[in-house]
């Protein structure tokens, strides 16, 4: 009778043994199908992954771009400065001059007046009127070339501005794009990726517009 008590205990612990293994095989097997299951819901996830990392290299593009056109505007006033500076220069200079001439007409004028004979130096006079004439157009030419130059200058750093602008929008739109992207990454929604390549569209489009001037 003891025997036979033995026996069947040791048959329920085995039992018991094997209902363990098997449960224990089982936990593995359910939860290698789970870790399968999440993978393959969430391997869409390295794709997103890869575009935020596409999206930040054409963003830095599009805002080394716009830096380049504040350097250029910054470089274009400094031109235009210095030209206006000449100019100004020059048309001082050409003021002198037109005084100086109008003295010597006036001289001239009175020695008309006067009915002055001596006319080696009104012929000195008069050679001297027409050598500032010759200057002020002269002056005239120098001080209009700093001005074109100027205008030049003044119209390129305009449209390096408005230019400059619509880079800094491609680039902010890109940065939005990256911010809901990072959100995406974070919550795992995939209608947050799908956001963040139609805002990512319209940052390109706004890219090329700006490469097109």
């Amino acid at each position: 009778m003891e025997a036979g008590s033995t026996r069947q205990t040791n048959e329920d612990s085995m039992r018991d043994a094997i209902l363990e293994v098997r449960a224990f095989t089982q936990s593995v097997v359910d939860e290698k199908a789970r870790a399968e299951a999440k993978a393959r819901s969430e391997g869409w996830t390295k794709y997103a992954a890869l575009s935020m990392a596409l999206i930040a290299l054409v963003a830095g593009y599009a805002m080394a771009k716009g830096g380049g056109c504040a350097s250029r505007v910054s470089k274009d006033l400094s031109e235009a400065t210095y030209n206006q500076t000449q100019a100004s220069d020059q048309w001082s200079f050409f003021e002198a001059k037109s005084q100086k001439q109008m003295l010597l007409e006036t001289e001239l004028h009175l020695r008309d007046v006067v009915q002055d004979k001596d006319k080696a130096q009104r012929a000195g006079l008069e050679a001297t009127v027409k050598r500032y004439d010759q200057e002020k157009a002269e002056i005239r030419a120098k001080a209009e070339t700093f001005e074109a130059a100027r205008n030049a200058f003044r119209k390129d750093a305009e449209e390096q501005t408005a230019l400059g602008a619509k880079f800094a929008l491609a680039a902010q739109t890109f940065q939005i794009a990256l911010a809901i992207g990072g959100l995406c990454l974070l919550a795992k929604k995939r209608w947050l990726w799908y956001l963040t390549l139609g805002v990512s569209l319209v940052a390109v489009a706004r890219l090329v517009l700006a490469l097109r001037g």
